[in-house]
């Protein structure tokens, strides 16, 4: 599938053009694909709420990876496009056509985009299947250990395979895929040993963020998990990266998405102010942990949803059997909590 994406993309012409070359149908589809899953999101009952977000999952892979665009590199297409304002917008467009929508819906409903568009985090997500057994809660000290053996054999076999084949020409630029896995493999190592640490190691994405817009604005080309579904860069380094992320994806759900992604990075800062979340009830938890089983990024703890972490696919609330879980307005947190006594007040009452 990753070497035939960009050989069989099916239109190679503008279907909706814009000042003669710019195709305004990527733009079209992505913000059609965002609206839909908002509505599902909001279903009530949540009526095949995941069998639709299947559905929409494969229209974006299909769209974006086979049809319409050839990148998805939309940190790049930021930076790229916030230079050529005022310079020449119809580039500005071009470049930023994918990201403003995304953006957008992320500061009404998190990471919808994460976990309802997406195309990298949709072929995880199948490939990460695999590995549910070793994944759920309360697994055995022995899968545990089974998980931390797979994860220091990703990171050896990275290394030997990065070994065989290193080319020789560019072996900065070329390796810096190979050390993106290899991070990826140390941090699922320490994710596994402890979850507590996996906690924590979250913070990892901001430093990819970083480092993936330092080397675009120094115009280096960084090269992402997944550059290869959507163009013709078919370099064995590129290729290495995209299978270690499929096998992480085994071993911890969702592996890149929790960790090195760079667009799962940004939107993580956007759901700071974000309108919609998911939210826990504690008054109707019953602690049966349906939740923490399904969740692919583990979100949730001891009552608390990981805005940040959480990539809203509603997984979580349509395995609660106790209906703890739903779509709520932020500002709803605010009026259910209490307001805070003076202690004037406190006296003489």
């Amino acid at each position: 599938m990753a070497l035939l994406g960009f050989i069989f993309k099916i239109f190679h012409e503008p279907l909706v053009p814009v000042a003669g070359t710019v195709d305004l149908a990527p733009f079209l589809v992505m913000v059609s694909l965002l609206s839909v899953g908002a509505v599902f999101m909001r279903l009530r009952p949540a009526w095949r709420r995941q069998w639709l977000r299947r559905i929409v999952q494969s229209v974006g892979l299909l769209a974006f990876v086979f049809g319409l665009h050839p990148c998805a590199c939309m940190v790049r297409d930021l930076l790229r496009g916030g230079a050529w304002i005022n310079y020449n917008n119809v580039w500005a467009f071009q470049s930023m056509m994918l990201v403003v929508p995304v953006l957008a819906f992320g500061m009404a409903w998190g990471r919808a985009f994460c976990g309802w568009v997406c195309p990298i985090g949709f072929v995880q997500e199948l490939v990460g299947k695999l590995g549910e057994p070793l994944c759920r809660e309360g697994s055995s000290r022995g899968v545990l250990w089974v998980r931390f053996v797979m994860a220091c054999s990703l990171l050896l076999g990275t290394l030997a395979a990065y070994a065989f084949i290193r080319p020789h020409n560019e072996p900065l630029l070329q390796g810096i895929p190979a050390a993106y896995l290899m991070v990826l493999s140390i941090l699922i190592t320490f994710s596994v040993a402890d979850r507590q640490w996996e906690v924590g190691l979250r913070r990892v994405r901001y430093a990819s963020l970083a480092f993936f817009v330092g080397g675009t604005i120094l115009s280096i080309h960084m090269q992402a998990a997944f550059c290869v579904l959507f163009t013709n860069d078919r370099q064995y380094t590129m290729l290495l990266l995209l299978a270690g992320v499929l096998a992480a994806a085994v071993i911890l759900s969702s592996a890149w998405c929790r960790f090195l992604c760079p667009e799962g990075a940004l939107l993580s800062l956007v759901t700071r102010v974000s309108g919609w979340r998911v939210r826990l009830e504690p008054s109707r938890c019953t602690k049966c942990n349906a939740c923490r089983q399904v969740c692919p990024t583990d979100a949730i703890e001891a009552g608390h949803v990981d805005d940040s972490a959480c990539l809203a696919c509603c997984r979580c609330i349509d395995a609660c059997p106790s209906g703890a879980l739903d779509v709520e307005e932020a500002a709803s947190d605010q009026r259910s909590s209490p307001e805070p006594v003076e202690p004037a007040k406190a006296a003489r009452a």
